[in-house]
């Protein structure tokens, strides 16, 4: 899902982890944003080609969700977020929040493929063991050969506007400044992981730590993100 804003001719693509509920319906309320598409896209096997909620904007222009013509009236933004702490957060909500959602056979996550049996692996191993099946020996090498050496790549390719969700509040009032948006809109916390300790840092042995250092170069090194 995008939030299209047309008469402030604006396009939020909604990166996960990014504080992208609590902005989209901010802009919903504020800016009389619509969501684009308002529901899921299921394909012929019954999984999500489309979701409703993180949609990329390559996706929105080759489903004819947003015409060409359109697509050059907006400013389109998206948000990104330190990788280390974005797959945490990823680690917690897999492993804790969502599994209730496991025993709902109508739930999305058995709609995206892998989903499911991702979250089933996460209930009983820990965040380094995750990380480590994930980008480790023999998955490394196949994750960055298929194009995947990015959390973000997807979401903010052809955007006008990057976002950071450590300085959300002050980097979205800068584009609204730009946009010649005069509102001061305060985005709420919403949505947050209760259960994942405040510092990302202590997740990480070594190991786990050099490995998506690997996997996610080109997210460190674009946005000047650290350990």
């Amino acid at each position: 899902m995008a939030v299209i804003c047309r008469a402030s001719e604006l396009l939020f693509i909604m990166t996960p982890r990014t504080g992208c509920t609590a902005l989209g319906e901010l802009l919903c309320r504020e800016l009389g944003g619509e969501y684009l598409p308002e529901t899921d896209i299921i394909g012929a096997n019954g999984n999500i080609t489309v979701q409703k909620k993180h949609s990329t904007l390559s996706q929105l222009l080759d489903r004819g969700l947003l015409s060409q013509e359109d697509r050059g009236r907006l400013c389109v933004f998206a948000a990104v977020r330190n990788p280390f702490d974005s797959l945490v957060s990823l680690y917690v909500k897999k492993s804790k929040t969502y599994q209730p959602l496991l025993d709902d056979p109508d739930s999305w996550v058995h709609r995206v493929a892998g989903y499911a049996e991702d979250m089933r692996y996460c209930r009983t191993h820990t965040f380094d063991e995750w990380i480590d099946k994930q980008y480790g020996v023999g998955t490394l090498g196949r994750w960055l050969r298929r194009g995947r050496g990015s959390l973000y790549r997807k979401y903010i390719d052809g955007v006008d506007a990057v976002i950071r969700f450590e300085n959300l509040q002050e980097e979205f009032n800068q584009l609204l400044g730009r946009q010649g948006i005069e509102l001061q809109l305060t985005i709420p916390r919403q949505n947050t992981t209760p259960q994942r300790r405040a510092n990302y840092q202590e997740y990480y042995c070594p190991r786990s730590r050099k490995l998506v250092e690997q996997a996610f170069a080109e997210d460190l090194r674009r946005f000047a993100y650290q350990f």
